[in-house]
This record gives C-alpha cells, structure tokens and sequence, in this order.
C-alpha cells in the first residue's frame, strides 16, 4: 500500500512539472527553436507554415539597443542600421568606435527585439561609419571595401544560424537610381548570387533579404529576373524601397506593379517608405492602404525621436510626429494598430 502511494506521489509531481514547463514554454517570445521557423512560399511569407503580414521600422538600435518602446505601435519587425559594419561586434558590451560613436553589439540588439516578440533585420548600410563608405547607390563588387565585407557576412550568417528570427538583408539599396554607374540584370544576379551563396555556405537557412536595383526602387528586376534567381533556392524576400519612384505615382499604376509581381509569384517586402527622400514631401497614405489591403509586409523609415526630422515617426517625447510631414507618425501607427491582412 506505501509503495503504491509513494508511486502515485512521483507520478503527480511528473505531471505538475511537466504542465509548469508546458506554460512557461508557451510564455516565451520567439526564440531560437528550430520549430519556430519562417519560411517563404511563393509569394507568401510564412510562420509556423501559415500567411503573415508584418509592418515594421526601420531602426538605429546599433546606437541604444531596446526597443520596448515599439510595442505600444505592434511593430513586428525592426530593420536594423548597421552603419559599421567593420567595427560593430557580435557581442558583448558597447564599444566606442574610431568616429567616437558607442556601438552596441549585433546580439544584444536582437536580444531586446526577441524579448519583444519582434524580427531583427540586420542590414548593411555603411562599411566604417563614414559618408563615403555608405552602401546607398553603390555597386557592391566595385568596393574597396568588398572582399572584407564578403568576411563580415560570412561571420554574421554562422553566427546567427541558429537564430531563425534573425533575417540578413545582404545590401542597402544597390546601384545607381539612374544606372549611370553601367548597371545591368546581369550585374545584378552576379552579386547578388555570390552573398547569398556566402551566407547559404554557411548553413544558415534563415530567411534572407535581395534588394532590387536603382537603389532599391527598381522592381523590373525582379519582374526580368526574379523567378531565375529563386532557381534552387529557399526562404528569399525581395526588398523594395517606396520613394519617389512609388510615391509620386498613381494608384492604378502602382496596383497595376504590384499585379505585375504577384503574378510572377515572388516574396517582396516593402523595406523603406516614408514622406521625405530627395528633396519633395510626399504623402504615404494611399500607397500604405494599398500595401496593407493586399496583404503585403512592409517597415517604415524611420523609428526615431525627432520631430524636426521630416521622416522621423516619434517626437522627441515619444508621440507621433506629424510636423510638417503629412502626419506621417499617426498615419504610420493607425496602419501597425490594425489586425493584420495575410493574404
């Protein structure tokens, strides 16, 4: 009889142990579980094998790591500036770079977006730092700073490739906006190709993202080319930047392109927009209500604090910045406060 009760005692505290971690598992924001994976099929953008839509920000987190602040506006995504990528490190505590800027490293920016249940894109904009060594209108394989730059990406894909809520865009708006620098497709497949091989020889099998062309407004690259680089290939998003380019176009035309992609079947991301680029304010609503009726993801430029930037989304006090830019602050949070639309 003692024997038997002994048993049932060790039997109940199993069970009870075994529903605490049960919960305390279901707690947990999006981890580095290999069963928690994104993936893409055709032009969908999947978790856990079903449809999302995912608005996001842009963000200097590199500067400050957290970003509890975001929840109150349901962002899913940060899409991270990494201006240093020759001195920003994977991890540890912040360092004082050679500009006399404080770094914070890649993992405690992540850290803090997981901890909110948010994606991090890592994504190249400058190689130390410098005006000059920006990425923007550049051709990547023409860099001086290339072949270190192809060691850095390499670092970052084994060391995030068993992170599947870390997603690395392999370059900031490539190429001229007006193709002066001799761009072509080819160009582009060539360079392209060779990141994503760098980061896919590693194992890491996350989602990467491919900018397009004319520094990253240019989607006829993807209508010439998209479904051939795809060839072989997972869990790739195509990244487009909405300015002038898209902005200051008409709504039949701009659904007219977005047909022309959905047609061929391929993943895009809408990776910047916002009111101000080269010079002329422009009002993102119309294109944002497109985005967001037809189930596309898209991340807004840009989560900052200053409302004498046209672009910035929050005031210094952390409200809605709508001086002088087409309230683009609320506009932008009434759209990431709505359910999301997968289609």
């Amino acid at each position: 009889m003692l024997k038997n009760k002994v048993v049932q005692v060790l039997l109940l505290i199993i069970f009870s142990l075994n529903i605490l971690f049960s919960c305390k598992k279901d707690e947990l924001p999006i981890s580095n579980n290999s069963s928690q994976k994104y993936t893409t099929s055709g032009s969908k953008i999947l978790f856990q094998a079903q449809p999302i839509q995912l608005l996001g920000a842009n963000a200097f987190h590199v500067f400050s790591a957290g970003s509890t602040d975001m929840n109150s506006w349901n962002i899913d995504i940060a899409r991270e500036f990494i201006g240093n990528i020759k001195e920003t490190q994977l991890q540890g505590n912040p360092i004082k770079d050679t500009n006399g800027a404080y770094l914070y490293s890649l993992q405690s920016i992540i850290d803090s977006n997981r901890l909110n249940n948010r994606i991090t894109i890592i994504c190249g904009f400058g190689w130390d730092g410098k005006n000059e060594t920006e990425f923007t209108g550049k051709s990547p394989a023409t860099t001086a700073w290339w072949n270190d730059y192809k060691i850095k990406l390499k670092e970052w894909a084994t060391y995030f490739k068993d992170q599947p809520d870390v997603w690395i865009e392999v370059w900031n708006e490539p190429y001229r906006y007006d193709r002066a620098d001799g761009y072509t497709d080819a160009i582009w497949m060539n360079d392209m190709n060779e990141m994503v091989g760098i980061i896919r020889n590693t194992g890491n099998k996350n989602i990467i993202l491919v900018p397009c062309a004319e520094q990253g407004q240019d989607e006829t690259v993807l209508i010439n080319k998209g479904n051939e680089f795809l060839a072989n290939k997972s869990n790739i998003i195509y990244d487009i930047h909405a300015y002038e380019k898209w902005l200051l176009d008409n709504n039949t035309s701009i659904n007219n392109r977005l047909e022309q992609l959905k047609l061929k079947n391929i993943p895009v991301i809408f990776g910047e927009t916002a009111p101000m680029n080269a010079g002329v304010l422009m009002n993102p609503k119309s294109f944002l209500d497109i985005i967001y009726n037809r189930g596309l993801s898209l991340c807004a430029w840009t989560w900052k604090k200053d409302e004498n930037d046209t672009d910035a989304l929050l005031t210094a006090t952390g409200l809605p910045n709508d001086n002088n830019n087409n309230n683009w602050g609320t506009t932008y949070k009434n759209l990431t406060t709505k359910v999301r639309n997968p289609q």
